[in-house]
C-alpha cells in the first residue's frame, strides 16, 4: 500500500508539471487558429468588397439606378465591410460575418451577369435607326430555276415606279452576276406583278417582301406565298428619316410621344411590311398619365411620302416606321420623336414568359377556341393574340380590334412594371429583345428607368380609339385598283387631337368613348 501511495503522489506530481505545458501549447494552437481565422475573415471581406465594387460598376454602366440611390448604397456598402472587419476581431461575430461574407459575394457576382446580360439585350435593341427592305427575286414554285443564273434568259417583272430605287439596285447586282442585261417588263401595281407571273408573262418578278401584305389581303392573292418560290434576296439598309431621326434627347422631356408600331409577319422587327397595330403613345411625367390613340389600318390618309395622295395607314409600313410615325404626326398635329416596333409573332412569347397577362375585354366572346368573357381575363401568349386580332365579330370592326390591341399592350406595360417580372426575367428579356426595336436610344430609356424608380407611383393609362365609315377607293400604294379603306370620322380626329393638346399642357385628361 505504502508503495503504491508513493507512485500515485508520483504520478500526480508528473501531471502537475505537465499541465501548464498542455494548456500553453493549446492556447498556442488556439491563437493561431483564431489569428488563421481572422486573416480568412479579413481576405473574405476584401473579396467581398472587391466583388461589390465590381457589381456597383456594372449599375453603373447600365445607368438604370437612380444616383441618389447608387450613394446611399455605396455608403451603407461601405460601412458594413468596415464593421465587418472590425467583427474579425470577435471569434463568434467573425464566423458569422464569414458566412455572410460569402453569401453577399456570390449575390455581387449573380448580380453582375444579370446586369450584364441586361446591358447587352437592351443595347441590342435601342437606338435602332435603320430599316430594312428586303429585295426577292421569285418565280413561280414549279419552276426549275434554282438561282438569278438559271433565270438569266427570263423576263423579269418589276414595279414601275413604287420602290424602284431598291429594284434598280437590285438589278444592278443581278445583271453583274449574270453578265448581261436583264429583260424587264413594268407593272403598275403589286398585284398586278402578281398576276403576270401567275399568267406567264413574265418568267420571274423582282419584289420588296414588304408588299407582300399588300398582296395577301387582296382577294384571289391570299395564297402569294405558296405559290411562288424565292431564288436570290437583297436585305437594303437604309436611315429613317423625317421625325424619329432628329432628336435624340426627345424622351428626356416632360410630355413626348412615341409611335407603336405593331407588325405580324417573320423577319427581323426592323424589317419592313405593313403595320397592322398603330399607336400613338403620349407619356406626361408630371401628370403621370400615358394616353394610348389607336388609329385602324385601314385609315385612308395622305402618307408623308405621297405628296398629297391618299393610302392605308397600314401601307406607310411598307415604305418604312419613319413613315409611319411621320404621316400620323401630320394627322394628329403632334411631333412624334421615336418608335417602338413590335413583331406579335414574338410578341406571343413575351406574353407567356411573364406567365401570362390579365386583360381586359369590352365584350364577351370566343374565337378560335378560347372564350374572352366581359371583364378581365387571363391570357396566355395564343389567346392575347387572337383576342387582339378579332374585329369582323364586332360591329366597330378595326375600331375593336385596336382597342383591344391597346388592352393587350396596357396588360404587358403593367406587367412589365411590376415585380413580377423578375420571376422570368431573363426569358422575358430574351423575347422582347428579339421581338422589339425601338430608336429610342439607351440612355433615353435608362433616363426613363431612373425616373419610375425614384417615384415607384403607378401610371394612369388612358385609351382612345378614332374612327370612321367604310368606303372603296384608289390608293397611293395600289394605283388604280379599288381597296377597302375606312374615311376618318373627322370629330374623332379632332378629339384625339385635344387630348393630346390637353396632354401637352399638362391638364389631366379622362377619355370618354363615344
Amino acid at each position: 500500500m505504502a508503495t503504491n501511495s508513493k507512485n500515485t503522489k508520483s504520478t500526480n506530481k508528473y501531471n502537475k508539471g505537465t499541465q501548464p505545458a498542455e494548456k500553453k501549447r493549446r492556447s498556442k494552437k488556439e491563437t493561431k487558429l483564431i489569428k488563421t481565422l481572422k486573416v480568412i475573415g479579413y481576405i473574405l471581406c476584401a473579396i467581398m468588397f472587391v466583388s461589390g465594387v465590381v457589381f456597383a460598376g456594372f449599375l453603373a454602366k447600365l445607368k438604370m439606378i437612380p444616383i441618389s440611390y447608387m450613394l446611399v448604397g455605396s455608403f451603407v456598402f461601405v460601412a458594413i465591410t468596415f464593421l465587418f472587419f472590425l467583427a474579425q476581431k470577435n471569434v463568434t461575430a467573425g464566423l458569422i460575418t464569414k458566412v455572410v461574407a460569402i453569401g453577399a459575394t456570390c449575390i455581387f457576382l449573380i448580380g453582375c451577369n444579370y446586369v450584364h446580360y441586361s446591358y447587352k439585350k437592351i443595347n441590342k435593341m435601342t437606338g435602332v435607326k435603320t430599316k430594312v427592305d428586303s429585295i426577292h427575286v421569285y418565280v413561280l414554285k414549279d419552276d426549275p430555276a434554282e438561282n438569278v443564273l438559271d433565270a438569266k434568259d427570263y423576263d423579269f417583272g418589276i414595279l414601275e415606279t413604287l420602290d424602284r430605287e431598291n429594284t434598280n439596285t437590285v438589278i444592278g447586282e443581278i445583271q453583274d452576276e449574270i453578265e448581261q442585261s436583264l429583260l424587264v417588263q413594268e407593272y403598275e401595281t403589286a398585284t398586278g406583278l402578281v398576276r403576270g407571273l401567275y399568267d406567264g408573262e413574265v418568267g420571274a418578278i423582282i419584289l420588296n417582301t414588304a408588299y407582300e401584305g399588300f398582296i395577301t389581303e387582296t382577294e384571289g392573292y391570299e395564297d402569294f406565298q405558296s405559290r411562288v418560290r424565292s431564288i436570290s434576296f437583297k436585305d437594303i439598309v437604309t436611315e429613317l428619316q423625317g421625325s424619329v431621326d432628329n432628336d435624340d434627347e426627345a424622351v428626356k422631356d416632360d410630355v413626348f410621344t412615341i409611335y407603336i408600331s405593331g407588325v405580324d409577319v417573320g423577319g427581323k422587327p426592323e424589317n419592313n411590311s405593313n403595320s397592322d397595330v398603330n399607336i400613338l403613345l403620349t407619356v406626361n411625367k408630371n401628370t403621370r398619365q400615358i394616353l394610348m390613340i389607336n388609329t385602324p389600318r385601314d385609315f385612308y390618309v395622305p402618307l408623308s411620302i405621297s405628296n398629297g395622295a391618299y393610302d392605308k395607314l397600314t401601307h406607310a409600313g411598307i415604305y418604312g416606321t419613319d413613315v409611319s410615325a411621320d404621316t400620323l404626326g401630320m394627322l394628329y398635329d403632334v411631333k412624334v420623336s421615336g418608335y417602338v416596333k413590335v413583331n406579335f409573332t414574338g410578341f406571343e412569347k413575351i406574353i407567356n414568359a411573364l406567365d401570362g397577362v390579365n386583360v381586359y375585354s369590352e365584350y364577351a366572346f370566343s374565337a378560335h377556341g378560347y372564350s374572352f368573357q366581359k371583364g378581365y381575363n387571363q391570357l396566355d401568349g395564343k389567346g392575347a393574340l387572337i383576342f387582339a386580332r378579332q374585329r369582323k365579330m364586332f360591329s366597330d370592326g378595326d375600331r375593336q380590334r385596336g382597342k383591344n390591341q391597346m388592352a393587350v399592350i396596357k396588360a404587358v406595360i403593367e406587367d412589365l412594371a411590376s415585380s413580377d417580372m423578375l420571376k422570368n426575367y431573363k426569358s422575358v428579356l430574351d423575347e422582347i429583345s428579339d421581338s422589339m426595336v425601338t430608336s429610342v436610344s439607351y440612355d433615353e430609356i435608362s433616363d426613363l428607368a431612373q425616373f419610375q424608380l425614384a417615384d415607384m407611383k403607378p401610371w394612369d393609362i388612358q385609351t382612345y380609339s378614332v374612327n370612321g365609315s367604310d368606303s372603296m377607293n384608289v390608293t397611293y400604294s395600289g394605283g388604280s385598283e379599288m381597296l377597302y379603306v375606312m374615311v376618318p370620322n373627322q370629330d374623332t380626329v379632332n378629339q384625339a387631337k385635344q387630348y393630346i393638346k390637353d396632354m401637352y399642357d399638362n391638364k389631366k385628361i379622362t377619355v370618354t368613348e363615344e
